[in-house]
């Protein structure tokens, strides 16, 4: 079976999920180190093409504290139990993937919890893929934004109207199906300027 799959995953591979929501990341980070995934944001300039960051890993510390998320790890002082860290340790926790370090003394790197997974299958629950959040929506908002835009630059001076219309008889062309109505593209627009 494929890490991508696996049941659980280590802290580097839920935060490169979070934070970048790249299968190939979360596999190449099966057996990661200290250093692995701190490497990954190290040089933007060097990513692969169609690489952004889609979240925060604190929005992963946030779940793992409000106790959306569960996680299991072994506590320093009693190692060999694999045991479900309680949400009210996180608030205690730094977490520098795939360590966790005592927040109040963590310059001594003090790791209270050892070798901490959570479930890939909660982690994909609360953090979706691009593919599955496209997938959801009747049109495909960012082909739609990518026609706004060219048609932007080709005419500045569109009126709002205008440019509804324009972009309208552009998807009806691009994709061979009815374009979304001017009230589904309005305040879509809005956000888009």
């Amino acid at each position: 079976m494929d890490s991508f799959n696996a049941r659980y995953w280590n802290l580097a591979q839920a935060a490169a999920w979070v934070v970048y929501r790249e299968k190939g990341l979360v596999e190449d980070l099966e057996n990661a180190n200290r250093d692995d995934y701190a490497a990954i944001g190290m040089y933007p300039t060097m990513w692969p093409e169609g690489r952004a960051k889609k979240g925060k890993l604190s929005k992963l510390t946030r779940a793992l504290v409000d106790g959306r998320l569960t996680s299991w790890g072994y506590r320093a002082s009693t190692p060999g139990k694999l045991e479900e860290i309680p949400s009210i340790e996180w608030a205690k926790l730094s977490l520098r993937p795939p360590l966790a370090y005592d927040s109040r003394h963590i310059a001594a790197r003090i790791e209270p919890w050892t070798d901490i997974l959570v479930r890939s299958t909660d982690l994909k629950k609360l953090w979706r893929s691009g593919h599955e959040v496209t997938g959801r929506s009747k049109f495909d908002w960012p082909a739609i934004k990518k026609i706004h835009d060219d048609l932007k630059v080709k005419n500045p001076k569109f009126s709002q109207n205008e440019l509804i219309e324009e972009i309208q008889g552009a998807f009806e062309e691009q994709f061979k199906r009815n374009p979304p109505s001017r009230s589904s593209l309005q305040p879509k627009m809005k956000t888009w300027f």
